[in-house]
């Protein structure tokens, strides 16, 4: 599997774990991410984020979204 694939995977393994612990849908997630940045933050920092957990990242993705004003 290329670099890119394991990427893509990453970012889609992101998507279905904030949207299953939101209760949103996948799309909906993804549309998000990418109009505030989280997709790039996500991709661009692949080498060390796919090492965490789930728990370390949905807390990580929130955090991140918080900052950005994008959640409460």
């Amino acid at each position: 599997m290329s670099e890119r694939s394991r990427v893509a995977e990453f970012v889609s393994f992101c998507v279905e774990t904030f949207a299953n612990a939101k209760g949103r849908s996948g799309f909906d997630v993804f549309r998000l991410f990418e109009a505030c940045g989280l997709v790039d933050y996500l991709d661009e920092g692949y080498e060390v984020l796919h090492t965490q957990g789930r728990g370390w990242l949905l807390s990580d993705m929130e955090d991140y979204l918080r900052v950005r004003g994008v959640i409460d």
